[in-house]
């Protein structure tokens, strides 16, 4: 998905109309149809005026692997990028541990201290996964 597409969604998916979202950027409706029809590379001033007309981080926006829903939005759209990377290496440490209890057929129950896979903290393991939040 390209950042005009992405911009496209993102608008769609905040419920405005090109010429609501252009009148805030201070550009003219043709020139915001532009952006998103993908006719030209965008500047970065540019982006971050959508971004901050859409209340989404650019981070987000420039994430072209994540796709644009209205859940994605809410939740990771006003996360910073230090913000997306912490909680994709809790994600990573998460998936690392249901593979290791998957390979070795270990229980995990709340209150039992499990060996950790390397690089993953014995703290992790004193809840099942589940009751963690």
């Amino acid at each position: 998905m390209s950042i005009a597409s992405r911009m496209r969604k993102v608008r769609e998916v905040r419920g405005s109309k090109q010429a609501a979202v252009a009148e805030s950027m201070k550009i003219t409706q043709q020139a915001y149809s532009f952006l998103e029809q993908g006719n030209g590379s965008p500047r970065v001033d540019t982006l971050l005026r959508f971004c901050e007309v859409t209340k989404v981080e650019l981070s987000f926006l420039l994430a072209l692997d994540v796709p644009v829903t209205d859940e994605t939005v809410a939740r990771y759209g006003t996360k910073t990028f230090g913000t997306l990377v912490t909680e994709h290496e809790r994600l990573e440490q998460k998936v690392e541990f249901f593979n290791y209890v998957i390979k070795t057929n270990t229980p995990a129950r709340t209150g039992e201290k499990t060996a950790a896979p390397s690089g993953i903290a014995a703290r992790d393991y004193g809840q099942p996964v589940y009751a963690q939040r």
